[in-house]
């Protein structure tokens, strides 16, 4: 059993709940799962991811309307923020639908609404029914391929230690190179 898998079954459904609102892809895979084998009911599951995620969409929300601002003016802030107005231009608040599946798009999207003064009505409602359909489509997934999967981690099991050694020396690096160019040692590419 993976230590993902592991939490999950340790710390049950409230476990899922707060992992849905950080980084719900993942863990609402692995819940399917552990509904296909017997470990928590598919109603309740489903409920839970749905209310998770959008505990943390309402989160970046509500952050928007008052300490985004400042992330705004990051160098983050400035890079994400005209995809996402042009997206917004286009699309409007059903952005929102296809944000989730955007890797790096939720949370902006969600910063975006809430710094546009978006009614909270308006886009709990429409946060709703994109989480329903979210966590339909991924608990749907784990429970239907919840053998592939099961085998796949399996597979990553034998390797899960290289893996961890091989991100935290990835996080290291990325630490030493933000730390040089704070310092100025290194510039910052600007190409991205």
């Amino acid at each position: 059993m993976g230590a993902f898998e592991a939490f999950l079954r340790t710390y049950g459904l409230w476990a899922v709940f707060f992992l849905a609102a950080v980084e719900g892809d993942l863990t609402l895979l692995l819940a399917g799962m552990l509904v296909h084998i017997g470990v928590w009911p598919a109603g309740t599951t489903f409920a839970v991811g749905t209310l998770g995620a959008m505990a943390g969409d309402c989160f970046y929300f509500w952050l928007g309307h008052g300490a985004a601002r400042r992330w705004l003016t990051t160098a983050h802030g400035q890079r994400v923020m005209p995809r996402i107005e042009r997206a917004a231009r286009r699309y409007g608040l059903k952005s929102l639908f296809f944000a989730r599946y955007i890797h790096g798009a939720r949370i902006a999207t969600m910063f975006f609404w809430g710094t546009q003064r978006t009614s909270v009505l308006k886009f709990a409602a429409l946060d709703a029914a994109s989480c329903l359909i979210w966590a339909s489509i991924f608990i749907g997934l784990g429970y239907l391929f919840a053998d592939s999967m099961e085998s796949l981690l399996g597979e990553l099991r034998r390797i899960e230690s290289w893996i961890l050694l091989g991100l935290i020396v990835f996080a290291v690096l990325l630490g030493v190179r933000h730390y040089l160019a704070e310092r100025g040692d290194v510039a910052p590419r600007l190409d991205r």
